[in-house]
């Protein structure tokens, strides 16, 4: 008999809870498209994930790809920015 078994690795990262009105611009390709992501990384098994090999919060570029691990300390100084920079209208 023979089988078949694959290993490797996946990423599971997704977007950052509670930041999701976040967007810098990209030192590489300049657009306004840098987002924060919680990065996870696991080691598959038969396309199980088994082993987590990394992980934490990072800012990645929708366009070029580029990106950057961060802090939520860091995400909260660039809400903090933004929001000083261009205060909320009124309606």
């Amino acid at each position: 008999m023979f089988f078949f078994f694959v290993c490797g690795t996946q990423d599971f990262s997704g977007n950052l809870k509670g930041y999701d009105n976040l967007r810098v611009v990209c030192p590489r390709c300049h657009n306004n498209a840098v987002i924060p992501r919680k990065r996870r990384n696991f080691f598959t098994f038969c396309f199980i994930p088994l082993i987590p090999i990394s992980w934490g919060e990072e800012l990645r570029c929708t366009i070029c790809g580029y990106h950057q691990e961060t802090s939520k300390e860091q995400l909260n100084g660039m809400i903090h920015q933004q929001t000083a920079n261009h205060p909320q209208q009124w309606k």
